[in-house]
């Protein structure tokens, strides 16, 4: 079990502490672990790799204090979101008044202790929300940053990921102006309740509490890395579906086939984890000898 693993922590994040409420999850992830050591199939913590359709691997995350399960096979993680809105849940859950709660008692942040300099950094009609300094400059359009510098001027706050190295932290200084950089631990939640525009990636969970806020949302991610990003199959449809994103969020996170599984929104999300496990484990059988790789594995990142 490696999401809240101290060693495994320390590796990746270092002396930042996740927020207490993640910790609701641990159980999730253990009955997770099992149903796929039941099923024989594999599980990964936090990664992204391209198996074929009758795949090896379930991945598995946190995401905006839910648990996410999702194949590594793209084709499959954007059919699983595409089905759940299409499923005939009768028992819809109000999943936006909860993403919304979060920001509201201050649980919304992923690492404790963010800080509340606000009257030395003011708010801004527009925030940019980046990733950590080891996606920043993979994941995120520099071109497109200057263009939202050059559109917007000192009216735009750019929000450095709570991983990102002092050199990052410089360089964003040097591009867009020290004034328009906040602190890496500050808590970027409050930015986004006074902002009106919010830009944000494939890969962060602020694009939904951004969404559930009714703030207008853009991507600013390098084209050639997105579908690979973690939460690419749900924030595309952030993105593109804002007009009735609520709608969409609360139908599609109601249905097991999401893979959405949050103890505090399911009446039973171990149902819900079985019901999932059926679901994709049936699509997974229909491409069973369909493609055969011969290659040898790689290790995932």
């Amino acid at each position: 079990m490696e999401m809240f693993n101290r060693k495994e922590l320390d590796k990746r994040i270092g002396p930042l502490k996740k927020n207490k409420k993640l910790y609701d999850l641990e159980a999730v992830e253990g009955y997770m672990i099992r149903k796929a050591s039941e099923r024989g199939i594999e599980y990964s913590y936090d990664v992204m790799a391209e198996e074929m359709p009758y795949f090896k691997t379930l991945g598995y995350t946190e995401f905006a204090t839910c648990f996410y399960i999702q194949p590594l096979n793209v084709k499959l993680r954007n059919e699983q979101m595409l089905d759940a809105y299409a499923d005939n849940v009768k028992n819809v859950k109000d999943w936006a008044s909860y993403f919304v709660g979060n920001i509201v008692n201050k649980q919304a942040n992923k690492y404790q202790d963010r800080k509340e300099a606000f009257d030395k950094h003011p708010a801004k009609d527009f925030l940019v929300v980046l990733p950590g300094s080891n996606k920043v400059k993979t994941n995120v359009c520099l071109n497109r940053m200057k263009n939202i510098s050059n559109s917007h001027g000192s009216n735009v706050n750019f929000k450095p990921h709570p991983i990102t190295t002092h050199q990052i932290i410089g360089e964003l200084k040097d591009f867009f102006g020290e004034d328009n950089i906040l602190p890496r631990d500050v808590d970027m939640y409050y930015y986004m309740q006074k902002a009106k525009h919010v830009y944000t990636t494939h890969i962060s969970e602020s694009a939904i509490y951004a969404a559930m806020l009714g703030k207008t949302i853009s991507p600013i991610d390098v084209w050639n890395n997105i579908r690979m990003g973690s939460f690419y199959c749900i924030n595309n449809h952030l993105f593109t579906n804002q007009h009735h994103i609520k709608d969409w969020v609360n139908k599609t996170f109601s249905s097991p086939k999401s893979g959405i599984i949050n103890p505090a929104v399911d009446d039973n999300w171990k149902e819900k984890v079985d019901k999932y496990f059926d679901y994709i484990c049936e699509k997974r059988e229909v491409y069973k000898n369909w493609f055969i790789d011969s290659r040898k594995p790689k290790d995932k990142k």
